[in-house]
């Protein structure tokens, strides 16, 4: 009797491992495939193996795994084989056989290696299918509840995708179908356009030169990178207004922050000062009375009794202003509420950071929205100080819409 033994271990290289372990290294792989445990429980890889001399064996691969099918009554009378298929076996058999060829003459574990990377594109093509059903499942559901047409279904789905609040990404969706004269996808997506550009603003550039001199403390939650934003707003106004200058921090509390921002100053070769108190923040202020600009940065505040301490400091210096500094890679939600915390400090611009890291740029609406004011630069990345820009407000429509299936026709159509 041939000797067919199936094997399951939880990635390919273990069930190589266990076949060579049973069966020895002069065994053939039959079949793979990968299996589901139920959701909680990881899958497998589940692998069919026989001896190569076993008589059930032929000379095709796909042929020794082929199993006939049970007998009806009439056929046990009179039993007749039935004639063995011989398809052509799939690639991944063939990936299998040959790591166990690979392990019979001692060959680099590499072409193992191989076999994992064809299961793992595999399992991201699985993958890719679920997440498409998900969107296409998710649209169906759009267009029955809300009451959308599907070209707005569409667009909503791909606002959420983006990263914008879904709350706000409904109410835009529903302003563009009531304002829309027809709902085809271009004229949906120019109306959502218009919808987005009413509550998107842009502002003037920190750095550009204006009259008298100004003070700016860049405010906001921890670790969304105040300090590197406000060395580069610092050396775009030496380097691109000639502007003068002045660092001053009050971040006391953070370890290295203080050290970090004298660098900054020491390297742009500016006036830098380090601030514990109202009293010597509103010295060093009166310091650099030669400034045109005077930059303060500020220890992050993630509790609102902290943000408030911080806000009755800094409005009590007189013409200060407040720019809110927020993280597009927090998403959406936490966007909304750090812009709740630091709504009442009434700050007078918006800064949006790592929008390179941010799954959905489009988190930026929320802050815009709650806060109201304009933004005023947007950073991706870490270098100074080419990684912060100064974006229209068409632009910022654009950072938040993205590339959409309607733009593409039109691009299309256009070519």
């Amino acid at each position: 009797m041939s000797t067919f033994r199936t094997f399951r271990a939880p990635d390919a290289r273990s069930a190589l491992a266990m076949v060579k372990a049973t069966l020895g290294s002069d065994a053939v792989i039959l079949s793979t495939r990968e299996v589901s445990n139920g959701l909680f429980r990881q899958k497998e890889i589940e692998v069919t193996a026989t001896l190569p001399d076993a008589p059930a064996i032929t000379k095709s691969l796909a042929a020794a795994a082929y199993v006939p099918p049970k007998a009806s009554p009439a056929m046990k009378s009179t039993p007749t084989p039935a004639p063995a298929p011989t398809p052509i076996p799939t690639d991944m058999q063939r990936a299998l056989s040959a790591a166990l060829e690979s392990q019979r003459h001692g060959a680099p574990s590499a072409r193992e290696e191989q076999v994992t990377d064809e299961l793992t594109r595999l399992r991201s093509a699985m993958e890719e299918m679920r997440r498409e059903m998900r969107h296409v499942s998710g649209q169906v559901r759009l267009e029955r509840d809300l009451k959308l047409p599907p070209s707005g279904a569409e667009l909503l789905s791909h606002l959420i995708d983006r990263g914008v609040e879904e709350s706000l990404a409904q109410e835009s969706i529903r302003q563009a179908v009531e304002g829309a004269s027809n709902h085809s996808p271009a004229t949906l997506l120019a109306s959502v356009r218009e919808a987005l550009a009413e509550r998107v603003v842009s502002g003037r550039a920190p750095w550009l030169a204006d009259k008298g001199r100004r003070v700016i403390a860049l405010v906001g939650p921890t670790g969304v990178g105040k300090t590197t934003t406000l060395a580069k707003i610092a050396a775009r106004a030496i380097m691109e207004s000639r502007l003068k200058v002045a660092l001053i921090t009050i971040d006391t509390y953070r370890i290295g922050a203080s050290e970090q921002i004298l660098r900054y100053g020491e390297i742009m070769s500016v006036p830098t000062f380090v601030a514990r108190d109202r009293l010597e923040l509103t010295r060093s202020i009166e310091r650099c009375a030669n400034a045109d600009l005077v930059l303060v940065d500020t220890a992050g505040r993630s509790v609102s009794e902290a943000v408030a301490r911080q806000a009755e400091m800094l409005r009590s210096i007189e013409g200060i202003q407040l720019y809110l500094t927020v993280s597009a890679c927090t998403g959406a939600r936490e966007m909304a509420s750090a812009a709740e915390r630091y709504r009442g400090l009434s700050p007078e611009r918006l800064l949006v950071t790592k929008i390179d890291e941010a799954v959905g740029p489009g988190s930026l609406l929320s802050a815009s929205v709650r806060i109201g004011r304009p933004i005023v630069s947007v950073t991706d990345g870490q270098r100074v100080p080419e990684d912060i820009h100064a974006l229209s407000s068409a632009e910022l429509v654009e950072l938040v819409l993205g590339q959409t299936k309607a733009r593409d026709t039109q691009v299309k159509a256009g070519g």
